[in-house]
């Protein structure tokens, strides 16, 4: 059935969605959500610029600078940013966690260029000696 409703939500990337947290672990949070019934995950990656603690024994995230705590039953509104009919895989991004909007930019950045060149960063002419 995941595979029946990833192909149906596939149509509906970009939409948000509201839920419950059904299942933490170290890499990310499973959302279920509330108009289907479908299962999604929150990569870990994606819920902020902080670094985040897996509690095994409490089954949250702890933000290490905000202090956010993410558990299970916590409801949420999360955005459908790629579903995967062929695996039945849907991955979610967060925006609100219990009605509270995570601050904008909330997702890790990524670097826009390329790191500098070493050198003068100049490009050089190479020429090929003749046999």
């Amino acid at each position: 059935t995941d595979r029946y409703l990833a192909a149906f939500l596939s149509a509906r990337v970009g939409a948000e969605f509201t839920g419950r947290i059904s299942g933490i672990a170290r890499f990310g949070a499973f959302v279920k959500l509330d108009e289907t019934g479908a299962d999604g995950l929150i990569p870990i990656r994606s819920i902020g610029r902080e670094f985040f603690h897996f509690d095994r024994e409490k089954q949250t995230l702890m933000g290490s600078d905000t202090g956010l705590e993410i558990g299970i039953g916590q409801r949420v509104t999360v955005l459908l940013t790629e579903a995967v009919p062929v695996t039945g895989g849907l991955m979610l991004e967060l925006l609100e966690l219990e009605d509270r909007k995570l601050p904008s930019g909330a997702g890790r950045s990524r670097r826009k260029s390329s790191p500098p060149r070493r050198g003068s960063g100049k490009k050089r002419k190479v020429t090929r000696k003749r046999r």
